[in-house]
């Protein structure tokens, strides 16, 4: 298939190259990041999606995790807004513990985004973001594995007093309001101030009256921005951000079905046959004639209060989806408070025409509590709470120069993250954990933990640090070949405080520390470790408006630990991951109106974190990998009132081998249940559909006082699993995805009002699930079709 990809793509570029006559329109240019200066997204030979401020108004697009439809092989899971794993070609962190870092880097304004619950919010007075695919370890560092999303906000750069105010209204209650102002101050100081605040109800209904619906938004954000030039050589650029969240209505799932035929097709493990022989039927016969096995899954597996059937593995084999997606059956009101603040100081100092140093400084904070019922049925099986503070400090300082035929970067990079966090649980579980208590003579016989308030309590500090040294050189060794070389030596230092242990406040027992990590081996605590990336490509400028490339990457991400209640400390450490990247691509422009991108790519994986569910509790495990793809995005300026955006992409991939359910103490009788397939071999990597195709359409008719625009947008997936275990709860079906609006802008572009629907098509699709086997598969659906209005008023 990837010879097929390359025989394709070229057979398109010799179309493309004939030169055919186009109407009279031009492409915009799109200047990006990638590699620490603003270039023209043409010239830059990494695979780079953006999304511009125009294309961000036209889509509607309100929060980070809304921008993967228009990007090529950038996709979501995420199940509430407390935790948020974007997936690039594959490559993602699924575990949901919050100290992880995703191998996708997130950046806002050129400061890293360390923490997972700080991904997700509000997006506004929004200049562009930016998607790099494939590994960024020399500009961007450790955890750039999979790419970087950096999201570009407006900064004071405008002189001129501007701004605007932007309000709307959508389904389910959903109310906006947002605005940015900005000017002027002196000749050489500049300010702007924007905020947004938001408000919707649920669209996932409860099963309960007095249980809320989730998936809706309560949240406010202010950003200040400040810019000043210090004589003519430095160049002062500071914002601040402050974002809450309050009281989000979240934390539920659907838990899946399952049908009369995965009864008939799943695993029967022996140790219930036993139980039903030996504890049910005291050694007699079964009733109704029915043989020992089909009586066993009459009790264990039957459909109203079983069990759910697995396979061998002990992962579950139903494949479909719940009857009521977006109807929720907890008996927990669900919640996220969160604060962050995040500072930048950037300073840029021309030492000269050809020399430059530039400083980036970030803080953030953020303060979280989290309440989720964890097993999306009406009754008390299990509810987790997570509650964290966090701080963040980095500082990069880098230093660029250039000649006519040479770039240089040299720089450093410190980051400093410190996390305390407690991880509480509450149901079945902790009744089992109050049991083996008892037995062990450390808490009264007498004790009854149904008529008290048991809890698991996973208590944790962790400290982070990292430092880098990197650089990157950039030759022309031809007039139209130019090298790239670059190379960065990136060192962590983490340090790990951890216990678990039981408490029952309504009962008076105190907190009985049952585990502590200094208990372990002293390699269970730390981590101390370096490694190393780098890229190594080569452009070569065929023409004006073609360019072709290739390139070698080695990405890393650093090691870590997964909290487990159930897994042994000295086993919660995972080893770093490492990422060899081959690439080819190219890049063209043809008359000035359309643009032809494509890249085909090989991924071999080392060592990857892959989650995992062992014993049923959440894991990672270390294992080799590899993927191969293709991206194509076509972007064409047909005329001044028709444009066209497609994107596609083709995937494979394949995981070597991923810890299995193995062993499983159930609630039934204490019952071990040990499955007879230890491990998964040769599974796909999550979000990894074959193909893809995203598509944006628009037209415009000029009428005597203002412009009406209407737009077509949307994607088609292929199917695909969302967890890499590969499990029956975690496939979902090919389905695709159609929004549509309609806008009219006044002649000045001074007034904007939009009409807008999202999921034309009504389609029901996941954006999450965790197969947990027996104990049944719970899935979180994206939303339904909804619809709103905006207007806009800008000067």
């Amino acid at each position: 298939m990837k010879q097929n990809s390359l025989i394709l793509t070229l057979s398109i570029f010799s179309v493309l190259n004939s030169h055919t006559a186009l109407a009279d329109s031009e492409l915009e240019v799109i200047k990006v990041s990638a590699q620490k200066r603003y270039q023209d997204n043409q010239e830059v030979g990494i695979s780079i999606s953006t999304l511009s401020a125009t294309k961000l108004e036209r889509l509607s697009i309100n929060d980070t995790v809304e921008i993967t439809q228009q990007v090529p092989n950038l996709q979501l899971n995420a199940w509430s807004p407390n935790l948020t794993i974007f997936n690039l070609r594959g490559i993602s962190q699924n575990n949901f513990t919050d100290n992880l870092e995703s191998p996708v880097a997130v950046y806002t304004n050129d400061a890293y985004i360390g923490s997972l619950n700080a991904v997700s919010g509000l997006v506004f007075d929004l200049k562009q973001v930016e998607v790099l695919r494939g590994p960024q370890a020399t500009l961007f560092g450790r955890n750039a594995t999979g790419g970087v999303i950096h999201f570009v906000t407006n900064d004071a750069t405008q002189g001129e007093f501007n701004g605007y105010v932007k309000s709307g209204a959508a389904k389910y209650n959903r109310h906006f309001i947002e605005a940015a102002a900005g000017g002027s101050i002196s000749d050489s100081f500049r300010v702007r101030l924007a905020l947004r605040k938001e408000k919707a109800d649920g669209y996932i209904e409860s099963n309960n009256p007095e249980i809320r619906a989730i998936g809706g938004t309560n949240s406010q954000a202010i950003r200040l921005s400040l810019q000043a030039n210090l004589g003519d050589s430095l160049l002062i650029d500071f914002s601040h951000q402050h974002s809450q969240d309050n009281d989000i209505p979240t934390g539920g799932y659907s838990f899946l079905p399952w049908t009369q035929q995965d009864i008939d097709d799943g695993y029967l493990p022996p140790e219930l046959v036993n139980f039903t022989q030996n504890v049910i039927l005291e050694g007699a016969e079964p009733p109704n004639d029915l043989s020992l096995n089909a009586f066993t899954q009459v009790v264990f597996f039957n459909p109203d209060d079983g069990f759910t059937p697995i396979d061998e593995a002990g992962l579950t084999l139903y494949r479909g989806d719940h009857p009521q997606p977006h109807k929720h059956f907890s008996n927990v009101n669900g919640y996220l408070n969160r604060d962050l603040d995040n500072s930048v100081l950037k300073l840029s100092y021309e030492l000269s025409d050809s020399l430059e140093l530039v400083s980036i400084s970030n803080f953030q904070q953020l303060e979280k509590s989290y309440l989720e019922d964890g097993d999306g049925i009406p009754a008390p099986i299990i509810a987790f709470q997570t509650d964290m503070d966090y701080q963040q400090l980095s500082q990069e300082i880098r230093l660029s120069g250039m000649n006519k035929t040479s770039r240089w970067q040299l720089g450093s990079y410190y980051l400093d993250m410190s996390q305390n966090g407690l991880i509480t649980t509450v149901g079945n579980p902790v009744l089992r954990l109050a049991n083996s208590l008892k037995v062990a003579g450390l808490i009264p016989n007498s004790y009854d933990p149904s008529q008290g308030s048991p809890q698991a309590i996973q208590d944790y500090q962790l400290e982070s640090k990292n430092w880098s040294l990197f650089g990157q050189y950039e030759v022309q060794v031809k007039d139209n070949l130019t090298l790239i070389a670059g190379a960065r030596w990136s060192h962590d230092d983490k340090s790990l405080e951890y216990t678990r242990g039981f408490k029952d406040d309504t009962a008076k027992i105190d907190y009985i520390e049952q585990t502590n990590i200094n208990d372990a081996p002293a390699a269970a605590a730390d981590i101390d470790a370096g490694d190393y990336g780098l890229r190594l490509q080569l452009n070569w400028q065929y023409d004006e408006n073609i360019m072709y490339f290739t390139s070698y990457n080695r990405g890393i991400k650093g090691g870590n630990w997964a909290f487990s209640a159930n897994v042994p400390v000295e086993d919660m450490q995972h080893e770093a991951e490492t990422l060899h990247a081959y690439e080819v691509g190219i890049k063209s422009i043809f008359a000035n109106q359309l643009k032809f991108n494509s890249t085909l790519f090989y991924y071999d994986y080392r060592d990857y974190q892959a989650f995992s569910m062992a014993s049923l509790s959440p894991q990672i495990d270390n294992t080799d990998a590899w993927a191969k793809g293709a991206e194509i995005e076509i972007t064409w300026a047909a005329s001044e009132q028709f444009n066209l955006n497609l994107g596609a992409t083709y995937m494979d991939s394949e995981v070597d081998e991923i810890s299995a359910v193995g062993e499983w103490l159930s609630p039934v009788g204490n019952t071990l249940i040990d499955f007879p397939q230890d491990s998964i071999r040769n599974t796909k990597l999550p979000n990894t559909p074959k193909y893809s195709i995203n598509y944006l359409l628009d037209y415009t008719w000029q009428l005597s006082s203002s412009s009406l625009i209407a737009q077509l947008d949307g994607v088609y997936y292929d199917e695909q699993f969302l967890e890499v275990t590969n499990g029956g709860g975690s496939y979902q079906a090919a389905y695709g995805v159609t929004n549509a609006s309609l806008s009219m802008m006044s002649l000045d572009k001074s007034l904007l009002l939009s009409l807008w629907i999202k999921n034309l098509n009504n389609t029901v699709y996941k954006q999450y699930n965790l197969d947990l086997g027996m104990l049944g598969s719970t899935a979180y659906y994206a939303p339904p079709k909804t619809y709103g209005i905006s207007v806009r008023f800008s000067w």
